[in-house]
């Protein structure tokens, strides 16, 4: 599983789309609650259903030694290779120069090595962030479900955090970006 190094676009969300999406004027709103918690919030939950990345952020993954060039990437929406070590017998990490070639699908980037693939485990960071342009309904998912928690937070916020939203017709928003179980 690829866990995420650091987020390197802005949020995908702004106070400005919610509050219009609420039929508030962004003053009347809270911005923080808006901001720190029911953004990132509704961005950690779309991420986490759909297996894709949508704010854009650096990820690294591992693979073992036995998985062969050509395989998916974990998180969806994978836009660029930063970085491939292979790890020697003697346990340290060497970087491989490539070349690399990342081969995105609708839902799924594919990394092969043009050459040989490196010998050994190898840990693979990686650029990935959706094109919130490309996928209005995405951005529609986020919008309906910021202004759904906004408009009953005591159904939805648990202290500083956001209860699940339940799937609905919203989850066909989000599917062509949604990533195959891959057992």
């Amino acid at each position: 599983m690829a866990r995420r190094i650091e987020y390197t676009g802005p949020p995908v969300l702004t106070l400005a789309q919610v509050a219009f999406q609420c039929r508030v004027e962004p003053e009347d709103m809270a911005p923080e609650l808006i901001e720190q918690i029911i953004i990132p919030g509704v961005t950690s939950q779309c991420e986490s259903k759909t297996g894709a990345a949508i704010r854009s952020a650096v990820y690294e993954e591992e693979w073992p030694a036995d998985r062969q060039s050509g395989h998916a990437l974990d998180v969806g929406q994978a836009s660029d290779v930063v970085s491939v070590f292979s790890q020697q017998a003697d346990g340290s990490w060497v970087e491989q120069v490539g070349p690399f070639d990342l081969r995105q699908d609708l839902r799924e980037s594919f990394l092969h090595f043009l050459a040989v693939r490196p010998v050994g485990r190898l840990r693979i960071r990686y650029r990935a962030g959706l094109d919130i342009d490309l996928h209005p309904g995405v951005r529609n998912w986020l919008l309906m479900a910021a202004a759904t928690i906004y408009r009953y937070p005591e159904v939805f916020l648990v202290g500083h955090t956001l209860a699940e939203f339940p799937s609905t017709f919203l989850d066909h928003l989000v599917a062509e970006i949604t990533v195959p179980p891959r057992f």
